[in-house]
C-alpha cells in the first residue's frame, strides 16, 4: 500500500453513544438527519460536509436550509425513536432495519426525479457501483425492490480477523472455527443475535452449503439461482432450524473468549485473541492499527500483521442505506442530500474517515482511493493482479462475457488479497456466496430473543 488508511473508531452497528443534536437555532427550514455515530467525514454534527451541503443546496435551489444531525447507537435505537414519534426526514439504517421500516410503512419510496441519469446533479444514480445496483434490484421486501426506497451508503461483509502467525488459514475458511479447540478462549463472536444467528445457521447448514457451492462452480446453478437458495437457507427462522442453531451456538459459547461488540478490536490488536469475528470496516481498522499503530504510539510500538478471511461456504453481505421517512417535511431536500453525499469526492472523504466502503463506484473512487491506497509499487516483483470490474465498470454484466475486460484490473501487493483490500473489496467469486439477512418477523423475533437469552446466560 502506498499510504496508511486513517480510520476513526467507528462501525455500521454496535457503537456506544447517546443521541446528540445540533442545537444551533435560526429561521432556516430544517432537514433533520439521523445516522450512526462517527459515520460521516468530520465527525457527526460538526461535520464539514453538512455545512458544505447547506451551501450546495442554496446554490442549486436559491433557498437556504439547515441540517440538524442526530446520532444513535444502533439500529434498534433508531427504530424505537421512530416508533415513539421522534421526527427525522432522512435516516441511514442497515439492510434488515430498512426492510422492516418499509414493511411497516415508516419510510417512503425515493422520488422519481432521483433516478433520472440525464440530470448531472443526480450523483447517486450516475455513480452507483454496478454490483450495488444489481444487488438493490435483485433484493426486495413486500414485493418492492430495495432500489425504489433505499439508496446505498456503505456496504461490506463479515469474516474473521486473525493472526496468520498463530492461526492456520484453512481453519478460518470454515465457520466451525468457532468450535475449534485449537482456538479455545482465543476467538470471539458478536454480542448481538443477528450476527450470531447467521454464524449458527452457517454451521448448521455447512454440508448443504458446500454441496450448493460445488453445484454453482460446476455450472449447474446460475448466479441468481445460487443467490436465491442461499438467501432462503440463511434466512431460515423456522422453529426446527432455530432449535438446531441454538445447539450450535451453545457449543460455540464454550469455546469463546467472549461475545463482544467493540472491545474485540483492541483485544485483537493487543494479541489477547487470535481470531475475531468482525464487520469488514472494523477489520480494516484493526489491521491498520495493528500494523501501523495509533498516532500517539511510542517508539516501542511493535507492528503486528493481521489478515481477513471470509469463510468459503457463505457470509453475510450487509448494507447501510439512506431512506426517507414517511413524514419527511421536504422529500426533495432529503433526496438532494443523498446526491450530495454520493458525490465521488465526498464518497472518498467518507471512506478515508470512516474506513468502510462506499456504494459509489466511480472512476474518481477507483483512482483516488483504490489505486492510491492499494496499487503496488513499480518495483514490486511479487505484485498480483486484482480485478474490480464487477464494482467499477458501468458496462459490466456478470452474465455477458463481452462486457468483461481489464479496465479495472490493477496490480496490488500480494498480501493485500488477504488483508485490507480484500476486506474492502472482496473478489467477485467470494461475493457470489455472500447474502443479506432479512429482518425477523414478530414470531421469529420473539423466539430468537428467547434463544439469545438462554445462550448469553449459559
Amino acid at each position: 500500500m502506498k499510504k496508511v488508511i486513517a480510520i476513526a473508531l467507528a462501525g455500521a452497528v454496535g457503537i456506544t453513544g447517546l443521541v446528540l443534536t445540533n442545537f444551533i437555532r435560526d429561521d432556516r427550514p430544517v432537514l433533520k438527519i439521523a445516522n450512526c455515530a462517527e459515520y460521516i467525514a468530520g465527525g457527526d454534527e460538526d461535520s464539514y460536509l453538512l455545512r458544505e451541503f447547506e451551501a450546495w443546496y442554496e446554490e442549486q435551489t436559491g433557498k437556504q436550509i439547515r441540517v440538524e444531525y442526530c446520532i444513535y447507537d444502533e439500529n434498534e435505537t433508531l427504530y424505537n425513536m421512530l416508533k415513539m414519534g421522534d421526527h427525522f426526514d432522512l435516516v441511514c439504517p442497515s439492510d434488515y432495519m430498512f426492510m422492516k421500516l418499509f414493511a411497516e410503512g415508516r419510510i417512503q419510496k425515493l422520488p422519481e426525479w432521483f433516478f433520472d441519469t440525464s440530470n448531472t446533479d443526480n450523483y447517486y444514480i450516475k455513480n452507483l457501483s454496478p454490483f450495488i445496483k444489481q444487488t438493490y434490484e435483485n433484493n426486495e421486501i413486500a414485493d418492492t425492490p430495495w432500489k425504489e426506497f433505499a439508496a446505498g451508503y456503505m456496504w461490506g461483509t463479515t469474516g474473521f480477523v486473525y493472526n496468520p502467525e498463530e492461526v492456520d488459514e484453512e481453519d478460518v475458511q470454515s465457520w466451525n472455527a468457532f468450535t475449534n479447540a485449537k482456538y479455545a478462549k482465543k476467538i470471539t463472536a458478536k454480542n448481538n443475535i443477528r450476527d450470531s444467528y447467521f454464524t449458527g445457521l452457517a454451521m448448521h447448514y455447512d454440508a448443504e452449503l458446500r454441496d450448493l457451492k460445488a453445484q454453482y462452480e460446476a455450472g449447474s446453478l446460475s448466479y441468481l439461482e445460487y443467490q436465491n437458495i442461499l438467501k432462503q437457507m440463511m434466512n431460515d427462522t423456522s422453529p426446527e432450524t432455530m432449535n438446531a442453531v441454538k445447539t450450535k451456538l451453545m457449543s460455540m459459547t464454550r469455546n469463546l473468549y467472549g461475545f463482544e461488540t467493540d472491545e474485540g478490536k483492541n483485544d485483537t490488536i493487543a494479541g489477547k485473541i487470535l481470531v475475531n469475528y468482525q464487520w469488514s470496516g472494523d477489520a480494516v481498522y484493526i489491521m491498520d492499527t495493528a500494523e501501523y499503530g495509533e498516532e500517539e504510539e511510542s517508539e516501542n510500538f511493535e507492528s503486528l500483521i493481521l489478515n481477513y478471511a471470509i469463510p468459503e461456504t457463505v457470509s453475510n453481505l450487509w448494507f447501510d442505506s439512506w431512506v426517507i421517512t414517511k413524514n419527511c417535511n421536504d422529500v426533495d431536500a432529503a433526496a438532494m442530500f443523498i446526491n450530495f453525499i454520493s458525490k465521488p469526492e465526498n464518497a472518498v472523504e467518507n471512506m478515508n474517515y470512516i474506513g468502510y466502503t462506499s456504494c459509489i463506484g466511480s472512476e474518481t473512487v477507483f483512482t483516488n482511493f483504490v489505486l492510491d491506497y492499494y496499487s503496488a509499487e513499480d518495483d514490486d516483483d511479487e505484485a498480483v493482479e486484482y480485478d474490480l470490474n464487477y464494482f467499477f465498470n458501468p458496462s459490466y454484466d456478470k452474465n455477458n462475457p463481452s462486457t468483461h475486460d481489464d479496465t479495472y484490473v490493477f496490480k496490488t501487493p500480494a498480501d493485500q488479497i488477504k488483508r485490507q483490500l480484500f476486506a474492502q473489496y472482496p473478489d467477485e467469486n467470494t461475493l457470489a456466496r455472500c447474502v443479506a439477512m432479512e429482518y425477523f418477523d414478530t414470531d421469529a423475533n420473539s423466539r430468537a430473543n428467547s434463544m439469545w437469552s438462554d445462550i448469553t446466560f449459559f
